[in-house]
């Protein structure tokens, strides 16, 4: 008489070579990932060169533009023209180099769903280079991650909302050297127009 242990091994044998020959022919598909919204690299490159202005204005008229002249110190034309504090305003150019892409938007949203219909902020950036390059900010992202984000008319990425703070707060806060105090009437009278340097061709 078999033994009721030997039943159990024959039966787990035959269960082990029917799934073997079940995988064999019918192979598990693997399983694709789940996308997650990761960091993607910065936003500009080391292709673009030496910054050479930093221009943001707002919906409200708001304005702020700072820029190397011809001996390389940062100065700001506007809202009203002044000597920049030089380690601000290399901390701005510092953050732009910054700007973290937190993920690009495969299938571009509809331009007012995201605030990019009529953009609240807008930064265009210059480099000594000649290139020059347009982002249009609109609304933060529902998990506030960052912003919208239009590069130059195209692409639309979600960029760190850090280094988007970080630079509109210039225009609320021109980076003026401590010793300046801008004024309308200071500047048609008594600061001298600084001599900017064009960039190369």
């Amino acid at each position: 008489m078999v033994k009721r242990s030997t039943w159990i091994l024959l039966t787990v044998l035959a269960l082990a070579v029917g799934a073997y020959f079940l995988i064999k022919n019918h192979p598990l598909k693997p399983t694709e990932p789940t996308p997650t919204a990761t960091g993607n690299g910065f936003l500009l490159t080391q292709a673009d060169g030496v910054l050479q202005s930093i221009h943001i204005y707002d919906q409200k008229g708001n304005n702020v533009q700072i820029q190397r002249d011809l001996g390389n110190i940062w100065v700001i034309t506007a809202p009203t023209s002044g000597v920049a504090d030089q380690a601000l305003a290399g901390a701005a150019e510092t953050q732009v180099g910054a700007l973290r892409i937190v993920t690009m938007l495969e299938t571009p949203p509809e331009a007012n769903s995201v605030g990019l219909d009529v953009p609240a902020d807008t930064l265009e950036l210059g480099f000594v280079s000649g290139i020059s390059h347009k982002l249009e900010v609109g609304n933060m992202t529902p998990t506030s991650s960052g912003y919208y984000v239009r590069y130059d008319g195209g692409n639309i990425y979600v960029i760190s909302q850090s280094g988007i703070d970080a630079l509109l707060n210039l225009l609320t806060a021109p980076p003026y050297s401590a010793t300046e105090t801008p004024s309308a009437d200071a500047e048609s009278t008594n600061t001298p127009t600084p001599e900017i340097a064009s960039p190369m061709p």
